[in-house]
C-alpha cells in the first residue's frame, strides 16, 4: 500500500526536475537573444549613444548637486560618433563605456573634494 506522502514526494521531484528544466532552457533562450544583440551593427551604435546621453545626464545632475550656477557651461565633450562597420564593434563599445566609467569616477571625486 502507497502513503499520501510518497505521492507527495513524488509530485514534487517531478516538479522540481521540471522547474530546473524550464529555467535551464529560459537562461540559455536569454544568452542566445543577447548574444544576437551584441553582434547588431545598430543595437551596439544605440547602445554607444545610451551610454553617451547617461553621461551627459549624470554629468548634470553631478553639477547641480554639487551647487554649479552654470551648469551648461561646463559640458562634458561629446561622445565620438558610432564606430563603422569594423570587426570590433563589441570591443570598442567596451573602450567606450570604460572611458565612460573613468569620467563618472573623475566626476565623483571632484564632487567629493569639494
Amino acid at each position: 500500500m502507497v502513503s499520501g506522502n510518497d505521492d507527495n514526494t513524488a509530485g514534487t521531484i517531478d516538479s522540481s526536475a521540471e522547474f530546473d528544466r524550464l529555467a535551464r532552457r529560459y537562461l540559455d533562450l536569454w544568452q542566445a537573444q543577447l548574444s544576437g544583440l551584441a553582434s547588431d551593427q545598430a543595437v551596439t551604435e544605440q547602445i554607444a549613444r545610451l551610454f553617451a546621453a547617461a553621461n551627459a545626464q549624470v554629468a548634470s545632475a553631478l553639477q547641480v548637486a554639487q551647487g554649479a550656477s552654470h551648469a551648461g557651461t561646463s559640458r562634458s565633450p561629446s561622445a565620438a560618433a558610432p564606430s563603422g562597420n569594423g570587426a570590433d564593434d563589441v570591443g570598442e563599445l567596451r573602450k567606450r563605456v570604460e572611458a565612460l566609467e573613468a569620467r563618472l569616477a573623475e566626476l565623483e571625486s571632484r564632487s567629493r573634494s569639494s
